[in-house]
């Protein structure tokens, strides 16, 4: 039974290292791929960081007043937190910055409290193409690096749907539009599309849901975009192709939003068997560090560790065991289970020492328990030292050793 915190997940030792296992192939490809860590705190001054969290963030956020009387606020967006960071202390370096992060979100949803998250993000690239090609490339090279051998990238250029919503004629629908899109409620949108008069528009927006499919598909079919969204479109397809150039299948869907509302063009998500629902994306977000003071370009992707835990933790979790397990009979002096100890990691042999007193099979059996690979057991004090046994726990041959 989970008695944890709801929201939030106990992990065993098993599971742990299962997850720093994913998390430690992650971090090591991204450094192959030029990125440096960052570590963001987990608490963050709400005055700060609030100016750059949408309505809907700041409802799942958990703040509390801390012991100076301000309030804090538990990160609920590492991409923020790092836009707040760099914006104060970054800003004369040579950009771009390539940074990545793994570390714990918190925010308040009907499932979580707690999400586990990696990302990178890439900070004043000036060729903002090659840095959106890279992320969509990047993401799912890292999915496969992992272990998933299908993977749907999808990708999309939200500058179409904010330069649409900006239409004096949608002004009155922006809201109920942007809901119809980010829940893919289709008959919402047709509704409102049977009450726009303009036939141009009210049929872009009736066959948005149509527009996505294969990159092929799609970029046909730009006889139905209005000529205004043509430039969006034409960008969008030259990333598709960047893409599509360095070996990663992709599809399009020119109706992608983000719940996230920073997002200001290209934007992207990606899906895996085992998961109804995405598992990460990114995309754009140009106007970000302004919010801070700081005027500069930057993307990124985030991807929910969590999700991909459930997923791999089968191909990952492995027993945990040690090389030696040492035991020792309750007269041995401790100085000589330190010493012995101690030689043996200086050898990069992992020992545990045994802290309960057990005779030799009850040792031999606790050590079999752990999956020890040996058991040392020390059963005797002699003149020149102490002696005992070197147990292959597997085959429980035993060996007579001395040791001075």
């Amino acid at each position: 039974m989970n008695n944890s915190l709801s929201g939030s997940v106990d992990m065993l030792p098993e599971e742990v290292l299962c997850r720093n296992s994913i998390e430690e192939k992650i971090k090591s490809f991204w450094e192959k791929n030029g990125f440096v860590m960052v570590s963001i705190p987990v608490l963050e001054n709400w005055d700060k960081l609030q100016v750059a969290l949408d309505e809907k963030l700041i409802e799942k956020t958990i703040r509390f007043i801390d012991r100076f009387g301000g309030v804090s606020v538990l990160s609920p967006d590492l991409t923020v937190s790092i836009a707040r960071m760099v914006s104060a202390r970054k800003r004369s370096s040579p950009f771009p910055l390539k940074y990545f992060y793994l570390s714990d979100v918190f925010r308040v949803t009907s499932e979580h409290s707690v999400i586990r998250q990696c990302g990178v993000e890439i900070i004043g690239a000036d060729k903002q193409s090659l840095a959106d090609v890279e992320l969509a490339v990047l993401i799912f090279m890292t999915l496969k690096e992992i272990g998933f051998n299908e993977i749907y990238l999808e990708i999309g250029n939200f500058e179409i749907l904010k330069e649409l919503l900006d239409l004096d004629m949608l002004k009155s629908y922006k809201k109920n539009l942007l809901e119809a899109f980010l829940k893919k409620d289709w008959v919402t949108l047709n509704c409102i599309a049977n009450e726009i008069k303009d036939f141009k528009i009210s049929n872009f927006i009736r066959n948005l849901p149509k527009l996505s499919g294969t990159p092929d598909e799609v970029f046909s079919k730009i006889n139905l975009i209005p000529e205004f969204l043509h430039p969006s479109v034409k960008n969008l397809e030259k990333i598709s192709n960047e893409i599509k150039n360095a070996g990663v299948k992709h599809y399009i869907n020119l109706s992608l939003i983000n719940e996230i509302s920073y997002y200001t063009g290209f934007i992207f998500q990606v899906f895996v068997p085992g998961s109804p629902n995405s598992i990460g994306g990114g995309g754009r977000y140009d106007d970000l560090y302004s919010l801070f003071g700081f005027d500069c370009p930057s993307s990124g992707f985030g991807i929910d560790l969590d999700k991909i835990y459930e997923i791999l933790k089968a191909n990952y979790l492995k027993p945990i065991n040690i090389d030696v397990l040492l035991s020792f009979n309750d007269d041995i002096p401790l100085h000589w289970v330190w010493n012995l100890a101690a030689s043996y990691r200086d050898q990069g042999i992992r020992v545990e020492i045994d802290l309960k007193s057990r005779k030799f099979d009850e040792a031999l059996e606790f050590s079999k328990n752990k999956k020890a690979k040996r058991l040392v057991y020390i059963s005797k004090l002699e003149s020149s030292g102490v002696s005992g046994w070197i147990v292959d726990t597997h085959t429980e041959n035993k060996e007579r050793m001395t040791f001075c």
